[in-house]
């Protein structure tokens, strides 16, 4: 710790600290235009101007210098007030002041640090900014004008987002922020920029007009999408979510949003959302009294158990407390048929893991990430379903010099970062490479084995895994694969990066197991600062997980329901909160149980194409609308809280169980907060929980590195590759999430549609290019999408977004690792 004085108060702070950091931990302002606390420091504004005794007196930018002991700092006086004055007249010199039509009039810094300082008149006299705005992207309006030179867009952008959208261009009085060759903004639309901006140069168009800040009601829950559980703070005028507000005050992304955080609350004002229960008489789906529904509901759940019995599949977005009421009212029905997301694409977390390690879940969280010196992100697609977390790992690349490893089909975000060492194979072989860098461990002697079951058998399975046997199979280089497997087990904090979710459903298990494999042998497993993580594609998917929203022993998963349907081996299928038709593999087998079972009740925000087969349809809410928690993908338990009321006579999920029960002779009345407090009964993790406690970081169930029960390593066998001059892979888009981005208006203002997307060296030999139609035949299916060119597919593989329900994928994907297509116009 480092002593020193500020303003006559004597603190003690980190010697890391800069005065800035010094004196608000003291509880004393200074003000400040370039400082962010997630940027590196700057010193570009000289607003933050201070006097230190120790150096003769002289004024010095706090915000870049650091503390030693023994300082002495003013951080007013007549003389610095004088020189924040001028800075700021400086500043308004060329700064149009047309604060009356500006959004961020009412919380813009320029604005509020010139009426603190009283700049009422100016002594310098320049021409006002008359640059043109860039409102060539859908999201983010620049108008330069307005902007203070604070740099912190180029900042954020470089240092955060690891994208450079931005940096200065001339010089002098005609120093400007603009994109490459001045042209329009282009970019992950992510909005980080947005956030940053100090003044009205960044701002989002589809906030514009809407309302002043002061006018706005802020809530502070968690993002409904991916398993980053990201905090947002929601924005609310009357009954609508008008925008997301920037907070990096709580929660534990800083503020970090990606592009369906930010601008993809749209679909919760939908006017589509179903605001009545319907019930289908004759052909029809017709409003009815929510009396009229749960009546045909409990009417028909009572003749299918008597039947052939009934399953329940559920979506992932739903809060911990539904899961617990969900798993009550199956039990309550007689089923263990229940399962969630797919059936599929966990089992690496459920199965996985826990035959290795005994756990499901993460062993570390997200932070500790930053700190890693290697990191193995398995599929590039890691940054596309978990942005915020990916950005966590482009500032250990960037700040840290971590040595980032990539193990994938295709290029992507994180292969393009410093030094990333990319091993590109052939689709669906991403096993095989995991265990050529367990047999280098176990042959070359850097294994850790102390303790571990299972040595013996697995150094036998993986002898015909040798880099140079996985270099045939593969494609990738014997010596890249032993140069990854040797880092990873010279890491002195390392991580292992897995995701899951109903795109990535084949080898779900087998990658699970690999990976833990890995872990226990490079010595991740119980090292300080390491982690395995599994995140999830939905909001809640690690909630769902550990309160057993899973089949029970005699239960049938998601895909066995599907098919027991189909067959007439079940009488009723409840499906919450998930359009089966959409986003579920192998369309047809969906399709044909949705028509042939007897009793369909679907419980949605929306009339999705399965809700359109329903027997009865109930109406529920979004994330914005509930009251309760959910766990994240490093095991964070957090506060959702309710914004705005349901539209309608929609109900949330809990509610609509609660009825349900009561319907079912049982009586279940009662809170969330009630709920929240019997969570340990099904998790142990969760005892003791208080929904009304849960601060602004959450709770991380099993503490910061989750003990693991047992270091068991198991065999698993690869993949083999498929002979075909192309081949289909599928999987998730930067800018959705799941399906239900697609109903909201920022995501799909970037991507509207389907695409196929081709690698240059296929596109010319195709004489393809950008919008061109396309079609792609595999598994007796044809589809007609539009052509997308890029840069990052190896010859022979195509690739095209799951998120569509339009472009009928599910059709064709089945749930395989990639599948062999023919391609033509």
């Amino acid at each position: 710790m480092v002593n020193l004085t500020i303003d006559g108060k004597q603190i003690s702070v980190k010697k890391t600290a800069t005065i800035y950091e010094a004196a608000l931990e003291a509880g004393i302002n200074i003000p400040v235009l370039c400082y962010a606390k997630k940027l590196l420091p700057y010193g570009a504004c000289r607003v933050c101007l201070v006097e230190v005794q120790q150096m003769k007196g002289r004024l010095i930018p706090s915000c870049t210098t650091p503390v030693t002991e023994g300082m002495v700092i003013t951080t007013t006086s007549p003389e610095i007030v004088k020189v924040r004055k001028t800075v700021l007249e400086f500043l308004l010199v060329n700064h149009v002041v047309d604060c009356p039509v500006c959004d961020k009039g009412g919380e813009c810094d320029l604005q509020d640090l010139t009426y603190e300082y009283e700049v009422v008149n100016n002594r310098f006299v320049g021409e006002k900014f008359d640059l043109p705005k860039d409102e060539v992207n859908p999201l983010i309006e620049r108008n330069m004008n307005r902007c203070v030179l604070c740099g912190k867009c180029a900042r954020v952008c470089d240092e955060i987002v690891a994208y450079g959208s931005y940096s200065f261009i001339n010089r002098g009085f005609e120093t400007k922020i603009a994109t490459a060759f001045d042209r329009g903004l282009s970019c992950e639309f992510c909005g980080q920029c947005v956030s940053m901006c100090p003044v009205g140069a960044i701002l989002p168009r589809p906030f514009k007009f809407k309302a002043r800040p002061w006018q706005l009601k802020e809530v502070d829950s968690v993002c409904g999408y991916c398993g980053n559980g990201c905090t947002v703070t929601l924005g609310v005028l009357g009954n609508k979510v008008e925008t997301i507000r920037f907070n990096d005050r709580t929660g534990v992304n800083d503020g970090n949003l990606c592009i369906r955080g930010r601008f993809g609350y749209s679909y919760v004002n939908s006017e589509e959302r179903l605001t009545k229960p319907l019930l289908r008489k004759g052909n029809d789906l017709v409003e009815v009294s929510w009396d009229e529904a749960l009546e045909a509901v409990a009417a028909g759940f009572a003749k299918a158990r008597t039947a052939k019995g009934l399953g329940i599949l559920s979506g992932a977005r739903l809060t911990n407390e539904e899961f617990f009421l969900l798993k009550n009212l199956a039990k309550l029905l007689g089923t263990e048929n229940l399962d969630h997301s797919g059936g599929e694409c966990y089992k690496g977390v459920t199965e996985g893991l826990y035959e290795t390690l005994g756990v499901q879940a993460s062993t570390g969280t997200f932070p500790t990430v930053e700190e890693c010196d290697v990191i193995l992100a398995i599929r590039s697609d890691f940054y596309e379903t978990h942005p915020v977390f990916g950005m966590v790992v482009n500032q250990a690349v960037k700040r840290h010099e971590a040595q980032l490893i990539v193990l994938a089909d295709k290029l992507g975000k994180f292969t393009k970062l410093p030094e990333a060492a990319t091993l590109l194979a052939r689709p669906g072989l991403e096993v095989n490479l995991l265990n050529a860098m367990s047999q280098v461990l176990l042959s070359e002697g850097l294994a850790v084995t102390d303790g571990v079951e299972g040595i013996a058998d697995l150094t036998a399975a993986l002898a015909s895994y040798t880099p140079e046997a996985v270099e045939a199979q593969t494609g990738v280089a014997a010596e890249a694969i032993r140069k990854a497997a040797r880092q990873l087990a010279g890491a002195k904090k390392s991580a292992i990066l897995l995701a899951y979710g109903l795109p990535y459903t084949a080898n779900s298990k087998e990658l699970g197991l690999a990976a833990a494999n890995l872990a226990i042998l490079s010595g991740n497993i119980n090292k300080a600062g390491s982690g395995l993580y599994l995140c999830g594609e939905k909001a809640n998917s690690q909630g769902a997980i550990d309160l057993g929203i899973l089949p029970g022993t005699k239960g049938l998963g998601a895909q066995a329901m599907l098919a027991a349907a189909q067959s007439g081996a079940l009488s009723a299928l409840y499906v919450v909160g998930e359009d089966l038709l959409s986003s579920y593999p192998n369309q047809a087998l969906v399709a044909s149980a949705l028509d042939k079972v007897d009793f369909l009740v679907v419980q949605d925000l929306f009339l999705s194409p399965t809700a359109e087969k329903a027997d009865v349809v109930l109406p529920a809410t979004s994330f914005a609308e509930k009251d309760g928690s959910f766990t994240n993908a490093e095991r964070r338990i957090q506060r959702v809280r309710p914004g705005i009321p349901s539209p309608g006579e929609a109900r949330s999920d809990f509610a609509i169980f609660q009825l349900l029960a009561e319907r079912l002779g049982s009586n279940v009345a009662t809170t969330p907060a009630a709920v929240c407090s019997q969570l340990g009964s099904l998790a142990p993790g969760y005892a003791g929980l208080n929904l009304q406690s849960l601060g602004s970081q959450g709770q991380v169930w099993g503490g910061e590195a989750l003990a693991v029960n047992k270091r068991r390593v198991v065999a698993v066998a690869g993949g083999q590759a498929i002979e075909a001059r192309f081949q289909l892979i599928t999987g998730s888009a930067l800018y959705h999430s799941g399906t239900m981005s697609t109903r909201a208006k920022g995501p799909q203002a970037v991507v509207a549609e389907a695409y196929l997307e081709f690698g240059r060296e296929d596109a010319k030999e195709l004489a393809l290019k950008d919008g061109d139609q396309v079609k792609v035949k595999g598994n007796g299916v044809e589809l007609t999408l539009k052509a997308k060119v890029d840069r990052r597919l190896p010859k022979g593989v195509v690739f095209a977004p799951y998120h569509f329900a339009e472009a009928g994928l599910t059709k064709l994907y089945r749930g395989e690792a990639a599948i062999a297509v023919e391609i033509g116009k």
